[in-house]
């Protein structure tokens, strides 16, 4: 068997344990086929180790799948449905029992309530892009009821999608910046290049360099960006504005801003010894 380097972000494979997908590809003790699980809580962890100590390398939002290929004290590792990548989740945030999402949360969040009082005390809050299981469309007090006994507010849930995903990213303005974050509670860069293009219906990989390499066509020195293109830099990837102004989630100003793409040029430039500015590409909406 020929060895490939696969990328551990979006490969599930160590040395003891790979996912069965991978036998020809990789060499591991034993393949495993995992069982799929579904995101119980609102947010849910994804760290780079069995320790909520480590880095916290993303997130999983409410009704996403996760594939799980072990579990070990009280950690699941595996692999996330909606962009492949893998790490580590404390098994109490999933729940085997599968239900089949019908809407998702279109709101920034909103509450799940025991009952469709808002003076209920609620159970949780979900996050823009989380999936739920409407048992039926028949509103009480305008909540909605869920497959799970709760409640949600109707108003708060979609069918429908986007068309522009810089005014997805628009609603996440001044949400505070953390590092593997894909909420209004806390989101990084390329968490809102995700979810912005998520709330069109579209799935793109996590990581800003996963993205530059997938997504869109390099521009040419000579073009003009514009509204809707992604600008990549060193670890980094933002939405042009328009031809000067660039929306990202930084660790500069610790929150999603609106800065002159020069200005975000200049202070990338002290931060690295690679070109600041990779390259701005455009994206077709019919990915």
């Amino acid at each position: 068997m020929t060895q490939i380097q696969l990328d551990k972000r979006i490969y599930a494979y160590r040395d003891d344990i790979a996912d069965i997908k991978l036998k020809d590809k990789t060499k591991a003790a034993k393949y495993v086929s995992g069982e799929k699980y579904q995101v119980a809580r609102g947010l849910a962890p994804l760290y780079r180790n069995p320790d909520s100590g480590s880095i916290m390398t993303s997130q999983l939002l409410y009704g996403e799948y996760f594939t799980v290929f072990e579990i070990n004290n009280e950690w699941a590792w595996g692999q996330a449905h909606n962009d492949d990548y893998v790490g580590y989740c404390h098994i109490g945030n999933l729940t085997p029992d599968l239900l089949q999402t019908t809407h998702h949360v279109s709101a920034l969040s909103s509450h799940i309530y025991p009952e469709p009082d808002l003076k209920s005390p609620p159970v949780d809050i979900v996050h823009m892009m989380a999936g739920v299981a409407v048992s039926e469309e028949v509103q009480t007090n305008g909540f909605l009821p869920l497959a799970d006994g709760n409640w949600i507010y109707a108003t708060h849930l979609s069918k429908d999608y986007g068309a522009d995903p810089v005014s997805e990213a628009l609603k996440f303005l001044y949400t505070p910046y953390l590092w593997g974050g894909r909420s209004n509670a806390g989101i990084d860069c390329s968490g809102l290049v995700q979810i912005a293009y998520a709330s069109l219906g579209i799935k793109v990989p996590r990581d800003s360099d996963l993205q530059e390499e997938a997504l869109g066509t390099t521009l040419d020195e000579e073009d003009v960006p514009q509204h809707g293109d992604l600008a990549f830099f060193p670890g980094h990837v933002g939405f042009m504005l328009d031809d000067m102004h660039l929306l990202h989630a930084n660790a500069h100003h610790m929150r999603v801003s609106i800065d002159p793409l020069k200005n975000v040029i200049d202070i990338v430039s002290f931060q690295t010894d690679k070109p600041p500015l990779s390259c701005i590409k455009r994206v077709s909406l019919d990915l």
